[in-house]
């Protein structure tokens, strides 16, 4: 069954919400392209930009929060 998967950032004060998400099969897959997009901001320099302590929060289709990785 394909699910929705919204990948928020967070630094504890501002939150940037994924309002498009993305289809997968499971938690599994959206964490393979929640690590791949992190991957391509981190080689863009967007990661530097941000800051330190942002988070990446992995949100299922309910709203409720399944993995947080620090970026």
């Amino acid at each position: 069954m394909v699910r929705r998967f919204y990948f928020d950032l967070t630094d504890g004060r501002t939150t940037l919400f994924d309002t498009e998400g993305v289809l997968a099969a499971d938690l599994n897959e959206a964490i393979v392209e929640a690590l791949e997009g992190l991957r391509e901001m981190r080689a863009s320099g967007e990661i530097d930009e941000m800051g330190d302590n942002w988070k990446l929060v992995i949100r299922d289709e309910n709203g409720s929060t399944r993995r947080t990785f620090s970026v």
